[in-house]
């Protein structure tokens, strides 16, 4: 009896390491971690519409389910009448390959899952469609707020389809010219992310790297390999956190507005720390989370927005912080509240983990100027004496009351004749 439970325990074990050997691999699209979903839960959920399995079915989302079919409509009309038989057919020997590389199970029937594919996919495909070249959906387009919640929602980290889905109905819709559809999706938040890349060229093996659309956007608005430097890391790996925007300021250090194309080119060069401007709006944060998100997932370094968060919550550590980068025209604050934004850069690398290596060398230049002998004087001379107008001008009465003082004494002792 022993040996006949021995053997049924072996079994299963063998055959849940067979299952999880040829499924795990291929997992692209994953949920958020818990302790960083927990930080701030609504940046991850889908506001209006649902793409993939992972939201399928929530209440709130289902709206949307009746006008991914109105989309599908309006995509068949454009092609001659033709019946949804060419998509189905397509998508069809990708839904095993589609179901693994999301990394929860889902209890979604084949043809369930099949259908999502087809309607979330050509919803996609005829939404860039009638953004760049078509007549606009009264109830998507004409509803500012709707349109800015689909956009959002499209690059969110758990709502995703795996990128050979698109690519495939992209080679549907236009045959070999499926760099179009790509351009278009790169153009779409091209207004939201500065710097984004959007010539990018792809082909049949190269688009294999590209996961997800969250992917391709974040792949396109990393640095460019001309901008990227890895001599900028410090040899010996060794960093160390700056000091917050006000005492840099203090210790003489001065901040421009920078000229990079995008708001990873940071430079610090003689006492001057240069960064490219940054617009904070109501849909900053939720982007930067799902692109931190997704970075976690990276085996690669660096994590650029990882790192650049990490570097802008060193600089930031109260509204006053986001004055001074404001005066100086670093911040766009289009949330009106300094406060709200030092919150923001507070809070968005908790339970992340961090490791320094772009702006690692930065960092230590930095703290080299200000742990300068005399630049850190002047730093303690500055916030200790004259961190305000009223010390200052105390100051200044203190030292005119004993420059006439001396010069009294002065006087007494070495009378004029």
């Amino acid at each position: 009896m022993a040996d006949e439970i021995s053997t049924e325990v072996c079994t299963r074990i063998e055959g849940k390491l067979q299952a999880l050997s040829s499924t795990f691999s291929e997992h692209t699209i994953f949920k958020v971690p818990r302790r960083i979903y927990e930080v701030n839960e609504k940046a991850y959920e889908p506001e209006i519409i649902s793409i993939g399995p992972y939201h399928r079915g929530n209440n709130h989302l289902k709206m949307m389910e009746v006008h991914k079919v109105r989309f599908l409509g309006m995509l068949l009309g454009r092609t001659n009448g033709h019946t949804a038989e060419p998509f189905v057919a397509a998508l069809r020997g990708m839904v095993e390959k589609a179901r693994n590389c999301y990394s929860e199970p889902s209890s979604i029937s084949t043809e369930d899952f099949l259908e999502m594919l087809v309607l979330d996919g050509c919803f996609i495909v005829e939404f860039i469609h009638q953004f760049f070249h078509g007549n606009k959906d009264e109830y998507v387009f004409r509803v500012a707020a709707n349109l800015d919640r689909i956009f959002h929602d499209l690059i969110l980290f758990e709502n995703q389809l795996p990128f050979f889905v698109l690519w495939e109905l992209f080679g549907i819709m236009r045959g070999n010219e499926r760099n179009f559809y790509v351009k278009c999706l790169l153009q779409l938040f091209a207004v939201t992310m500065p710097g984004l890349r959007v010539d990018a060229v792809y082909d049949y093996n190269s688009i294999k790297s590209v996961k997800h659309l969250l992917d391709l956007v974040r792949g396109n608005w990393l640095p460019s390999r001309v901008v990227e430097d890895h001599s900028r890391a410090p040899k010996d790996g060794k960093w160390s956190f700056i000091r917050s925007a006000t005492e840099l300021k203090e210790a003489g250090i001065r901040f421009k507005k920078g000229e990079g194309n995008t708001l990873f080119d940071i430079m610090f060069r003689n006492g001057v720390l240069e960064i490219p401007m940054i617009r904070i709006d109501d849909s900053t944060e939720r982007l930067y989370r799902n692109v931190i998100v997704c970075e976690q997932f990276e085996k690669e370094d660096p994590k650029y927005l990882t790192e650049f968060t990490t570097f802008m919550d060193c600089l930031i550590n109260s509204g006053k912080d986001v004055e001074l980068l404001c005066h100086c025209g670093i911040i766009e604050n289009w949330l009106g509240n300094d406060e709200a934004v030092a919150t923001m850069f507070n809070r968005i690398g908790d339970n992340v983990g961090v490791s320094m290596k772009f702006y690692a060398q930065i960092c230590n230049d930095v703290n080299e100027h200000y742990n300068a002998l005399w630049n850190k004087r002047i730093a303690s001379l500055r916030h200790n004496y004259f961190n305000t107008p009223w010390a200052l001008i105390s100051f200044l009465a203190a030292a005119f009351l004993l420059l006439l003082t001396l010069l009294q004494t002065t006087f007494t002792i070495f009378p004029r004749h």
